[in-house]
């Protein structure tokens, strides 16, 4: 029977089809970040959605969120997920202080994770978390800003507008009621880094409902500009200009992941870094950089 949990993925996937699902598979260098995800990802065939995880020495808020999305999107159209624990005891015990292990479980997804003690880690993270609506949206911008209250108020105001802005697209633009988020403080390269993803129908087919979007490429610069929105409303269509333009001002950046592309925007300059990925992506992942 599956669990109460597991009921609430509700959200309309008709636009879904079963070759929407893809492996993650750490097969090169061991490191699952916004740079890497892209290189990890396999078509998924006709069975079990693979997250092998084995290789794994080293992850980053993106990571965390994606292996999220992936389980997540396998759930929704019923396929089963066949999960794999990093070899390397810290990095297992990271991902469980990181919670993932509580968001595959509330998917229905076995796993082995170990059980790690409780302990305090202060203001370097925000364990990953599911967020729903914009009262769920609230409650983890609080989180956020009581992290970094006492120790770094400057940055209270930039984190806090550029994770409301890249989450509310997240809800607004995905036909996902819900989405993922996590975040990481990294003093040795003095930076804070948080991804925001959903596991919905990606920024070409939301957008092409609005606007001429011929690839995946073309939908992340668009997605970009300012006024353009996939929904009409008038007011919208600045957030994630206004993230690359925070991120700007602190020698920072914002990187994009939908479909079968990759974009990074730099120094709050308009025009992305594009790539091509072997896989679509299944959703859409917006990473962001800042630096402390």
């Amino acid at each position: 029977m599956p669990s109460l949990k597991c009921q609430i993925l509700v959200d309309d996937v008709t636009e879904m089809t079963r070759t929407d699902c893809v492996d993650i598979t750490l097969c090169t260098n061991g490191v699952l970040t916004y740079e890497e995800i892209g290189g990890h990802l396999r078509p998924t065939g006709t069975g079990a959605v693979e997250i092998d995880l084995t290789r794994l020495k080293f992850i980053d808020p993106a990571g965390l969120v994606s292996l999220a999305v992936i389980a997540e999107r396998a759930r929704l159209q019923r396929r089963p997920v066949h999960f794999r624990k990093p070899e390397g005891g810290d990095v297992a015990n990271y991902l469980t202080r990181m919670r993932l292990g509580d968001e595959l479980a509330g998917l229905d997804v076995v796993h082995d994770l170990p059980q790690v003690r409780e302990r305090r880690l202060g203001h370097r993270l925000v364990e990953l978390r599911r967020f729903d609506g914009e009262a769920g949206l609230d409650t983890v911008a609080a989180a956020l800003v009581q992290t970094y209250v006492d120790d770094h108020p400057e940055l209270i105001q930039p984190l806090y507008a550029a994770l409301d802005e890249m989450a509310r697209n997240v809800l607004e633009h995905s036909t996902r009621s819900h989405g993922y988020v996590a975040l990481q403080r990294y003093d040795n390269r003095g930076d804070i880094s948080f991804a925001v993803g959903d596991s919905g129908i990606g920024l070409r087919k939301r957008l092409a409902a609005a606007i001429p979007v011929p690839d995946d490429r073309t939908a992340i610069v668009r997605a970009a500009q300012v006024h353009v929105t996939s929904i009409g409303r008038p007011g919208r269509g600045r957030g994630i200009s206004r993230v690359i333009g925070i991120t700007g001002e602190h020698r920072g950046s914002v990187t994009l992941i939908s479909g079968a592309a990759s974009g990074t925007f730099r120094r709050g300059l308009p025009e992305p870094e594009l790539s091509d990925l072997p896989a679509s992506y299944p959703g859409t992942l917006a990473h962001v950089r800042l630096s402390l």
